[in-house]
């Protein structure tokens, strides 16, 4: 048990020194980083790079701070500003998209093998009792115990410091009283990219060097700070050293070791719930969370409002009539391996609809959509094996399954909005991601599970009558899709959409005129949810097979940054979704340029449509017809 422990308290010392770096920077700055993983990762990569081509240790090492030190700079003082007055939800989401930059350039730099960074230290330690203690474990937790002194020495008994508090007390008073808030913030994001790269380090040692990983590691830091309320220190700390301890003791034992990587995010949902439970929210640094008294930027365009019944009519006609003119033109033009990139696309258009619908008009933000795709696709499998339904009744039921995963999944909604709410559904997708590592998708097998026992029996699952080509499955994603939207405009068009649109202006105003907002934020989440599950189903149908690697958490926030570049209030924007991702990546594949520059392109898509085009290419495309339009008439 001994080693379990020595390990769980180096990777929590790793995760309480992330977890430190993140509390301050919130609290100078009022930005929750999530790309605080792969600003570290991509200095570390640099690090491993430097030492294969034999650059002297101390220098190839110190490349890793620098690096991390200068990206986050110039973050903090080109792209930050840019959303300084905007919603905290609106801060975070646009961080990111610089992650989703930052790890485009290292798979494009690097690729995405894992790697092994050997430090110096890692040679060099010493036995306690019948485990072996290296250099490198006492490091990390000497850099978390001492950059947590450090820190709180320098908030309490300095110049900058005080100005650092001040700051995350009220910026407007600190500018009044002659605070530099341009130049803190600027050390802050400096500073803050150097504790990065070396966590990178020291994590990119004692676990694996893989920039996916490391980017989205940042979750067990996140978690650290939520127990710590982003606010103190030394229960940042401890918090941290308790997760890793917790994470390294549930790989002792074999019936808990392959979900030993959920701990982090249980331990976030369970203080993110507790917290707003036991607190009301602080204006900075007392949860997460931060409401601003300024209107969201996307309120300055609104969605398309509930329609009469011609209205609602003629977007049903037009869904109807675009969906027959791709089932006839698409398996006419072009060849098969087009009909399956644009099959992928039709159904990816499901659960960016599910996104669209509750960031578009209630303004919550769902990291985890990918993970419900997974739960659609397992469900499909296992009764497609167990009972031989027929195909629609097996894609409704895994709907109706994931639909009610999707309510317990958006309880926290009727506490939780903003930050709040997309760390939850990001950790929860982790989890399920964990989960679904640990137990894979049914195949065939036996038992609850549905895995079959060594390799060459496993089943793929079929096909329905209509569907047996990938043109006739073409036909059969695109009517579904056609029929998953049309549910998602009857709901928007009618009573839900009055009432979401009631909760999007403000849920005070919306209790007044007697909105049931309990029921309309669930209405939105199970909605959500059906159609991604039937999306799942879609997809387990179109490959046969499933595979955990398929879900990441990485995924969903890649998922969400497509909506977003696409357009999040309207039908245009869900089909350009649904193109983006899996289109043009498969474009650009084709003529032999590297997909993962998607990645960036992405990211800084993310970026661009949060600063200057909320409404994404689907609303300007909309402006566009509407000018053109008036203009005719």
């Amino acid at each position: 048990m001994l080693p379990f422990v020595i390990s769980g308290l180096a990777l929590g010392a790793v995760y309480a020194l992330s977890g430190v770096g993140l509390v301050v920077l919130y609290r100078a700055t009022g930005v929750l980083n999530l790309a605080y993983g792969a600003v570290g990762a991509i200095g570390a990569l640099l690090s491993w790079q430097l030492l294969q081509d034999d650059l002297p240790v101390p220098l190839a090492l110190l490349a890793a701070p620098v690096l991390s030190a200068l990206l986050s700079g110039l973050y903090g003082t080109l792209i930050s500003p840019l959303v300084a007055g905007r919603d905290p939800l609106v801060k975070a989401v646009c961080t990111l998209g610089f992650a989703l930059m930052l790890l485009g350039l290292c798979y494009w730099t690097w690729s995405d093998d894992p790697r092994t960074l050997t430090l110096p230290t890692d040679t060099a330690g010493f036995d306690l009792g019948a485990a072996r203690v290296t250099t490198t474990q006492v490091l990390a937790l000497a850099l978390a115990v001492g950059l947590t002194a450090g820190t709180a020495a320098l908030l309490r008994w300095t110049a900058f410091g005080t100005a650092m508090r001040a700051l995350a007390d009220d910026r407007e008073i600190s500018a009044l009283l002659g605070v530099r808030i341009r130049r803190v913030e600027a050390v802050t994001w400096v500073a803050g990219g150097a504790v990065a790269g070396l966590t990178g380090l020291v994590l990119g040692s004692l676990t694996r060097l893989e920039a996916g990983t490391l980017t989205f590691l940042v979750i067990a830091s996140l978690a650290a700070g939520v127990v710590g309320r982003f606010r103190s220190l030394t229960v940042t700390l401890v918090a941290g050293l308790s997760i890793g301890l917790v994470e390294a003791l549930g790989g002792a034992f074999a019936a808990t070791a392959p979900y030993r990587s959920v701990a982090p995010f249980a331990v976030a949902v369970v203080a993110i719930l507790w917290l707003q439970r036991t607190a009301a929210r602080a204006r900075r640094g007392g949860v997460v969370e931060v409401r601003s008294a300024e209107r969201p930027v996307a309120a300055a365009w609104r969605p398309l409002p509930p329609g009469d019944a011609r209205s609602v009519l003629r977007v049903l006609l037009g869904l109807a009539a675009g969906t027959a003119a791709l089932a006839v033109l698409v398996p006419l033009l072009v060849d098969g391996y087009w009909v399956r990139v644009l099959t992928s696309a039709v159904i990816f258009t499901i659960p960016a609809a599910g996104i669209a619908l509750l960031y578009g008009r209630l303004g919550l933000v769902s990291l985890g959509q990918v993970a419900l795709l997974g739960v659609g696709g397992w469900v499909a499998l296992r009764l497609t094996f167990a009972t031989g339904w027929p195909f629609p009744l097996v894609v409704l039921a895994a709907g109706l399954v994931t639909c009610l995963v999707g309510i317990v999944y958006g309880l926290p909604a009727l506490r939780l909005s903003g930050v709040d709410l997309a760390l939850v559904t990001l950790m929860a997708g982790g989890a399920f991601q964990v989960a679904f590592s640990a137990t894979g998708f049914p195949d065939g097998g036996p038992g609850f599970l549905g895995r079959v026992a060594g390799s060459g029996m496993q089943q793929a699952m079929p096909r329905p009558v209509l569907g047996e080509t990938d043109a006739g499955f073409f036909v059969v994603a695109l009517v579904c899709a056609a029929l998953a939207l049309a549910l998602v405009v009857l709901n928007q068009r009618g009573r839900p959409g009055r009432a979401w649109a009631a909760i999007r202006g403000g849920e005070a105003g919306a209790l007044a005129v007697g909105v049931a907002l309990t029921r309309y934020k669930v209405h939105a989440f199970a909605l959500a949810a059906f159609i991604t599950g039937t999306a799942g189903a879609l997809l387990a149908a179109n490959t046969g097979r499933l595979d955990p690697i398929s879900f990441k958490a990485s995924d969903s926030v890649l998922l969400f940054a497509v909506v977003l570049i696409g357009g999040a209030y309207g039908l245009t924007g869900v089909v350009l979704a649904g193109v983006v991702g899996q289109v043009v990546p498969a474009a650009l594949d084709a003529v032999g340029v590297n997909g993962n520059l998607m990645l960036v392109v992405f990211g800084a898509g993310t970026i661009h449509a949060l600063v200057t085009a909320p409404r994404g290419i689907g609303g300007q495309l909309e402006d566009l017809a509407t000018r053109v339009t008036g203009r005719r008439g």
